[in-house]
């Protein structure tokens, strides 16, 4: 038990206070499964969802709740469904078919696959009222890049149970880690080995009709598009180009980092268009990280949300000279960034794989 775990101790001590009730469970690691691209599309995500042993009746009304809690009329609702039933139309290959094989595996109904795989672009927009995640970029005093995220969303405990890391593999080998739910063929977090990190937290901006003529104008699924940056884009340079550049469905918070010092971005989309985009070191009061919640990085957060500033609080507290992944994982379980919709936790670093890891946060607290 050298210096280094006493230094951790008493800061952890000083610094994070207890979250006040609990749901009596730890947090447990996420199962990793492999998904190999080199696989016919149909048949990629089946081994996982069998292994799983989806549940096709919790899945339709965990599915249904989700959408009516997401979107703000029955008239939205009824929308959402008249789209998922034209799966050629709005799914793009290989998506489209990877989304059959995990309808046809599980005797889950088609139709309910495709909304829980279209859910975030039909309901982030302006008056959606959803508070979904915090992502933290940070470099250590070596400059050595660390990536930590939470994602929160409505009805955690069942995205809990769907929660899973994906190892996807390409001509033999790993190239990325991801963390998604059962049944989900988007990456809303992934690191690739060697080249970067990205997640996504959502942008609640202008109008739910914006968002379906962003999808008449054929812009990429969100989330579909994050995994796509994965698999094509070889280093962060190529990823906050491709981030930037593709127009997207809905709003969105693209969280990016690198393998180099100072390769850290925020890249915050409108529906089809870029908006903004904010570099690691461009905030001189803490130039070694980057925290995004769901609020324009110009912007005050609201009183009543206020996750940003206690995770610069957590951060600046922690200091660059002891951050590493424990210590961010720490900062992303400090209250209010930890919440009573945390779904999961997630700490990377695209220079090392050996650091990803994935908690699903079984021990947050009750309200």
């Amino acid at each position: 038990m050298g210096p280094t775990f006493f230094v951790w101790t008493v800061l952890a001590s000083l610094i994070f206070v207890s979250v006040s009730a609990f749901n009596g469970r730890n947090a447990e690691p996420a199962k990793t499964f492999i998904v190999d691209l080199d696989d016919p599309p149909m048949q990629r995500w089946q081994k996982v969802v069998l292994s799983a042993a989806v549940d096709a009746s919790y899945y339709k009304q965990g599915i249904d709740k989700l959408l009516k809690a997401a979107l703000s009329s029955e008239a939205l609702v009824e929308l959402v469904e008249v789209i998922a039933k034209d799966i050629e139309k709005f799914i793009p290959q290989p998506f489209a078919d990877e989304i059959r094989g995990i309808s046809q595996a599980t005797g889950i109904p088609l139709g309910d696959v495709v909304i829980a795989n279209i859910i975030y672009d039909v309901s982030a927009f302006g008056s959606s009222g959803n508070k979904a995640c915090t992502s933290i970029v940070t470099a250590d005093k070596s400059g050595k890049i660390y990536h930590g995220r939470n994602l929160d969303y409505e009805d955690p405990e069942f995205l809990k149970n769907l929660t899973i890391q994906v190892d996807f593999h390409q001509n033999g080998k790993s190239l990325f880690m991801a963390t998604t739910y059962l049944g989900y063929v988007g990456v809303i977090t992934g690191s690739r080995h060697g080249a970067f990190s990205i997640s996504g937290d959502e942008r609640d901006s202008g109008e739910w009709w914006q968002n379906l003529i962003a999808v008449a104008e054929k812009s990429d699924i969100t989330f579909f598009h994050e995994r796509m940056i994965l698999e094509k884009c070889t280093n962060f340079k190529e990823a906050l180009t491709e981030a930037m550049s593709t127009p997207t469905i809905a709003p969105v918070y693209y969280i990016i980092g690198g393998i180099k010092p100072k390769e850290g971005a925020i890249v915050v989309r409108n529906a089809h268009t870029l908006a903004n985009v904010t570099m690691l070191g461009m905030d001189q009061t803490h130039p070694w990280y980057l925290v995004e919640t769901n609020y324009d990085p110009w912007k005050a957060p609201p009183a009543s949300d206020d996750r940003r500033d206690a995770a610069i609080h957590a951060m600046n507290r922690v200091g660059q000279d002891e951050m590493d992944a424990e210590m961010l994982y720490k900062v992303l379980s400090v209250p209010l960034v930890f919440n009573k919709d945390t779904t999961y936790t997630t700490v990377m670093s695209a220079a090392d794989s050996s650091v990803y890891r994935t908690m699903i946060r079984w021990d947050g607290p009750e309200d």
